[in-house]
């Protein structure tokens, strides 16, 4: 679901702010962001959801809610509601008393002793990324593809989220976005960020989750041969609809996992603690940030 993440990334911030349907004005919110500590507003944006996912949904709560999810961006930093609510459930756990914003936690000196790694699409965690390389250890990778896996490739990184190279225990905190779903295996990339992570320290992370769904389903999985089976029909999180469907604002990704309320056990299974951190959309699940916390 990181098509505002990928625009951002691509084409910038006015495209995001200010390519829109003119009633979704009428959807602007004013508040605080999370992020970047500003008093702004949050620009609602109905182009950052494809056509195809409403017809998956078909319940206009249920995109409405998801829309929100991938838009509100505030007016300063252009971060969306999903990596606000990221923001906000990290500096909750690490941020020390009275800290109100991660701009303000990044400079925090027990929260720059963490070793962090980001393990993401590029742009998945959009302006939170701009901060977060101010980190001194922040270990930043993307997915560049399976060869030269552990090098830097491109100026990047390139680990594979089910396959890391990451020693044992290297990590304090890691941290990913809207990444399981795409991956062919989600249980194996728990599992492995379990591995890379000691004692204490957490996985965070967002995958699009309809709370009122008991059951995770496969939409595709990966073939004896290698090839790409398909369970379900096709269906991919990338570019957006409206006037976004035409300029290149974010990638198709193949979505290979359904998320139902059953995301919690396979956390579980991992070898985390599961935590739940829901958020305001009235039990439908858009705004649930989730962590897996190491306790043995």
């Amino acid at each position: 679901m990181s098509v505002a993440s990928a625009a951002k990334a691509r084409v910038g911030r006015p495209v995001l702010l200010n390519l829109r349907p003119l009633r979704d004005r009428r959807a602007d919110e004013a508040g605080r962001c999370v992020v970047c500590g500003a008093d702004t507003t949050f620009a609602f944006n109905s182009w950052t959801t494809p056509d195809e996912l409403h017809a998956f949904w078909a319940d206009a709560t249920v995109s409405r809610a998801y829309t929100r999810r991938e838009s509100m961006f505030c007016r300063s930093c252009c971060s969306n509601l999903r990596v606000r609510r990221i923001a906000e459930v990290l500096v909750a756990l690490y941020g020390p008393p009275g800290c109100g914003s991660f701009a303000e936690l990044i400079e925090d000196p027990a929260f720059r002793d963490l070793e962090v790694a980001e393990v993401n699409t590029i742009g998945s965690l959009g302006s939170l990324h701009a901060l977060l390389r101010r980190l001194p250890r922040l270990a930043f990778s993307d997915y560049r593809g399976p060869e030269r896996l552990g090098e830097i490739v491109d100026g990047k990184r390139n680990e594979d989220i089910c396959r890391l190279t990451y020693p044992d225990g290297a990590f304090d905190l890691v941290l990913s976005s809207d990444t399981l779903e795409h991956v062919h295996n989600f249980r194996v990339a728990l599992a492995e960020t379990r591995r890379v992570l000691r004692r204490g320290g957490r996985h965070v992370f967002t995958v699009p989750v309809l709370w009122t769904r008991a059951t995770t389903e496969t939409r595709a999985e990966i073939g004896e041969d290698g090839e790409i089976v398909h369970l379900m029909p096709a269906l991919y999180h990338g570019r957006g609809s409206g006037a976004y469907r035409f300029i290149p604002v974010g990638v198709d990704m193949l979505t290979f996992t359904e998320f139902g309320r059953d995301i919690v056990d396979y956390v579980r299974d991992a070898g985390f603690e599961p935590e739940v951190y829901a958020g305001c959309d009235d039990g439908i699940g858009a705004e649930i940030v989730f962590a897996g916390r190491v306790c043995e």
